[in-house]
């Protein structure tokens, strides 16, 4: 009964979270989407797409949408690769670069703010075993952005 109580957990905490997120978002004119791409491009570098949507758990279509978007949007560039003439590498414009940085500090704040009724640590136990989870479950990588 624990695992279904702690997914049960896991979704609430997310939907309490969401909320104060896509507020945040949507004043920024990002998906969530759009944010992890952004994120993880400048926390990691340029990348191929097909990295991007491995660590992000993203479709390639709908990977493709959202590198569409981001690139007419002016926060992504996409040059062919030198190595291989089928793939791309997908870079952060400067613009791109401080839209990332604005937009995760913004959310970084608005998920503060939610928890500051909790006891830090409570916030800190909570955030070990949710990692020691996902660790068991090889699903650690693409959380680790921080936006400071």
């Amino acid at each position: 009964m624990s695992s279904l109580s702690l997914a049960q957990h896991a979704v609430r905490l997310h939907t309490v979270l969401e909320r104060p997120i896509a507020e945040v978002l949507k004043q920024h004119g990002l998906s969530r989407g759009e944010l992890d791409v952004l994120g993880a491009l400048a926390s990691g570098g340029d990348a191929r797409p097909q990295e991007l949507s491995s660590q992000l758990l993203l479709t390639t279509g709908g990977l493709s949408n959202i590198l569409r978007r981001l690139e007419n949007d002016g926060h992504v560039t996409r040059e062919a690769s030198r190595t291989d003439a089928r793939s791309s590498i997908v870079r952060l414009t400067a613009q791109g670069e401080e839209v990332a940085w604005k937009t995760g500090a913004a959310v970084t704040e608005v998920i503060e703010r939610a928890l500051a009724a909790v006891d830090p640590s409570v916030v800190e136990a909570a955030d070990d075993h949710l990692h020691r989870v996902l660790v068991a479950l090889d699903e650690d990588d693409p959380v680790h952005r921080t936006f400071s």
